[in-house]
């Protein structure tokens, strides 16, 4: 099910693009051209790469057991001590126990799944179509946004398809 999603998605964007190509050359506009492309595909990139990463964090939670749990509370109470009534040795609890994550290690813990190399490609790949288009003058806002908006546009509207077609 999940590889259907980002195949159908993979041919949406694709179809996007081709319509894409084919009004910036009726308009004979090769700056929306450039800008758009390269905006288009480096945001493909991070969108898919961000699906990807996601969607294999969910499997391995699945796979070790972490269903309908909350993981901080997993991970910081591995054997459900706060929840007992008995009454515990302080020197016992400290031992089994692990000490509470910052701030800063919670947020990297939940977001580890998002991270994978597809994602930082399309961000380096969108950071350096910048550059390039700065340098050689052909840099246009307009179009750029265009090309970086229309990716989560897209996936935003078939994820939004998707819920309704499930419930």
């Amino acid at each position: 099910m999940n590889k259907n999603i980002v195949l159908d998605l993979i041919r949406i964007l694709i179809a996007v693009d081709i319509g894409i190509v084919v009004f910036c050359y009726l308009e004979d506009n090769n700056l929306w051209l450039y800008n758009t492309q390269l905006a288009f595909f480096a945001t493909s990139l991070i969108i898919l790469g961000s699906f990807i990463g996601y969607s294999n964090s969910i499997k391995r939670q699945i796979e070790n057991g972490n269903v309908g749990e909350d993981i901080l509370k997993k991970y910081e109470d591995p054997y459900n001590i706060e929840d007992e009534d008995d009454k515990i040795d302080e020197k016992e609890l400290k031992k089994l126990k692990r000490p509470k994550l910052k701030w800063y290690e919670a947020i990297l813990f939940s977001f580890k799944g998002g991270f994978n190399f597809i994602r930082i490609l399309g961000y380096i790949f969108l950071i350096g179509s910048f550059l390039y288009l700065s340098k050689k003058d052909i840099f246009d806002v307009y179009s750029f946004l265009f090309g970086v908006s229309i990716v989560p546009a897209i996936a935003l509207i078939y994820l939004l398809i998707l819920k309704k077609r499930f419930k």
